[in-house]
């Protein structure tokens, strides 16, 4: 009787334990993608002021090539 004790007392620390990993993990992933979605909001918002969107209609589909152009080389996306 007291080996079943002690197995069944192990098998609920390693499932409690498994458990706890995944929660561990889950809560780490939650935090890399927080952080990756503030970078990616911060690199939007600077796009935007870059491609100067509200003045569109005064460029030249070339010239608003060429825009887009230096505003990703300049301000693209970084690692």
């Amino acid at each position: 009787m007291n080996k079943v004790k002690i197995a069944i007392l192990t098998i609920s620390i390693i499932i409690f334990s498994l458990i706890g990993i995944k929660k561990l993990i889950y809560i780490i992933e939650v935090k890399d993608l927080k952080n990756k979605e503030i970078i990616l909001n911060e690199s939007i918002r600077v796009l935007n002021e870059c491609f100067d969107l509200e003045n569109k209609n005064k460029r030249t589909p070339n010239k608003s090539i060429e825009l887009i152009e230096y505003c990703l080389k300049e301000y693209g996306y970084k690692n």
